[in-house]
């Protein structure tokens, strides 16, 4: 017998933090509204806790990967795979991956990213210091 999924199912993996145009938006929103009801959403709160944190974490990361190899972040070149807040689409709007390059390039290090969905970063009022920046070419051996 075949498996099936729930109706409604959908797989989230984890990343470096949350994106996208309504998601952070939305459950925010919830949260709003149950405590017009006098609910808590305590859960929720700490997700977006957890998920505003990823970036730096990602970075603090990043920065044991080059000691351990007794490399700087500062100084150094950092390929991010992928811009777009989720996998197979050009959607970029308010992307982690934004965040990475901020974070990355105030300590020294040359942030550069590889997208073939958004092969060009569009000037837009959030993210104006990466317009015009270009996805590296990247060729699959």
């Amino acid at each position: 017998m075949a498996k099936t999924k729930p109706f409604g199912f959908m797989p989230f993996y984890p990343g470096p933090g949350l994106g996208g145009h309504c998601i952070p938006i939305d459950l925010f929103y919830l949260t709003w509204k149950a405590r017009e009801y006098g609910k808590h959403t305590r859960f929720i709160e700490l997700a977006g806790e957890i998920n505003t944190a990823m970036p730096e974490y990602v970075v603090n990361r990043v920065i044991v990967a080059l000691n351990s190899q007794r490399k700087a972040l500062n100084g150094s070149r950092i390929l991010i795979l992928g811009l777009a807040y989720k996998p197979n689409v050009d959607d970029d709007r308010e992307s982690p991956s934004y965040v990475l390059m901020n974070l990355l390039g105030e300590r020294g290090a040359e942030a550069d990213y590889y997208d073939p969905y958004v092969p060009l970063i569009k000037p837009t009022r959030e993210n104006s210091q990466f317009a015009g920046k270009k996805s590296i070419e990247w060729t699959k051996r």
